[in-house]
Formats: structure tokens, C-alpha cells, sequence
């Protein structure tokens, strides 16, 4: 669609899904990059498939996501034409992806141990001035969460929740890539540095155990 404004039925079914999951990963006992690294999954095979965003198989995934009621997306889903609802899709995979990444780059920032803090400080202000790639910032910061073999055999699951959370850069653009890794990473890890007052928001579970 260009970057045309949304019809009213497709501006409200975008909303109610993304404003829906938002509010699902609050309560689920699943971490925010796991659900949308999954529910991604799935909205991106049905895209795939021969039956592509002509059906509403894809209302199932979105229902799930969002816990919004599956008839009251259909309403809307049913007004559009098969590029708006490409639109809204794209738009919804973005908003997962950014909230999924958000989470993980805002829990390691404050979860991870005061003397890897400044490495992962030093790795992605390395990204952000764009010294080292995306995969490279991830790579380095993974021998630093994680540096031994042992810890590796030991810690596998986390590190591949982590994988997953940061290969959620991909559906977003990397100008908000880089903004995110300086707002919620490099500037929340400074705040901390400096502030003796820092409290830790809730909304971060732990990604580092």
C-alpha cells in the first residue's frame, strides 16, 4: 500500500490485534520474543502457502495472538482487499517483532551482571556507530551472556530464546533496529551506570538465569 493511510475497517483490526497481544504477553507465563518469534512463524507460513490472505486461516493465528474474539476480526477482515490485508499483516508483524525485541534488549540490559553490562555496552555501541553488523553485535554479545562451554551446554535453552529474540530484527526496518539498541540497550545500561535510584521495571522477565 505505499504508505497510504488505512481504511477505518483496516486501522481497527490492526489495532485491536496488536493492542490485544500487547496486553496477552503481560499475563502469558511465556516471554514476549518467544510468543512473537512463534506467532510470527505461523502468520509468515500462512502467507506462504497456496492459500496465501485469500482465506481466513489467518484470523485463527491473529485471534490467538491478540485474544480477541474471532468474530469480531472477521468483521473487519472481511471489508478489506487481499493488499490491505497484506498491509495490516505486515504492520502486525512489524508491532510483534518490535515489542519482542524491545523486551529482550530492555531484560538484558537490566538483568545481565554488572561486569558483562559494560561489554555489551562497548559491543553495541560498536553496532550503533556502525563499526560491526547486526549478526556480529548478536554473536559478540552471546560469548559475553554466556562466555564458556560449559555455560553453553548448561544455559542452551536461554541461548536459543535469545536467538530468537534477536533474530526478530529482521522484520523491521534498521533505522528502528538501531534506534531500539540505543534506547532500550546502550541508554538503558548509561541510566543504570549513573543513576543510584534505578528501579527495575516489571515488565521485564528474565531472559539471564
Amino acid at each position: 500500500m505505499n504508505g497510504k493511510p488505512l481504511s477505518k475497517a483496516a486501522d481497527d483490526l490492526l489495532r485491536k490485534v496488536v493492542q490485544g497481544f500487547q496486553e496477552s504477553t503481560e499475563h502469558s507465563i511465556v516471554d514476549p520474543w518467544d510468543l512473537s518469534y512463534a506467532f510470527i512463524a505461523d502468520i509468515r507460513r500462512i502467507e506462504m502457502s497456496s492459500e496465501d490472505l485469500k482465506g481466513d486461516e489467518v484470523l485463527d493465528v491473529l485471534a490467538m495472538a491478540s485474544n480477541v474474539n474471532y468474530i469480531e476480526l472477521k468483521e473487519d477482515w472481511d471489508k478489506l482487499s487481499i493488499e490491505e490485508r497484506k498491509e495490516v499483516v505486515h504492520r502486525i508483524i512489524e508491532a510483534m517483532a518490535s515489542l519482542g525485541l524491545m523486551s529482550a534488549l530492555g531484560t538484558i540490559a537490566i538483568y545481565a551482571e554488572p561486569y558483562k553490562k559494560e561489554e555489551i555496552l562497548r559491543i553495541a555501541s560498536k553496532y550503533y556507530k556502525k563499526k560491526i553488523s547486526y549478526d556480529e553485535m548478536v554473536s559478540e554479545m552471546e560469548d559475553v551472556l554466556w562466555p564458556t562451554r560449559r555455560e553453553k551446554i548448561r544455559y542452551w535453552k536461554f541461548i536459543e530464546s535469545f536467538r530468537k529474540a534477536m533474530s526478530l530484527a529482521r522484520y523491521l526496518p534498521e533505522a528502528v533496529v538501531r534506534a531500539m539498541i540505543h534506547v532500550y540497550l546502550i541508554n538503558m545500561i548509561r541510566l543504570q551506570m549513573f543513576d543510584n535510584l534505578w528501579v527495575i521495571p516489571s515488565v521485564y522477565p528474565r531472559l539471564l538465569e
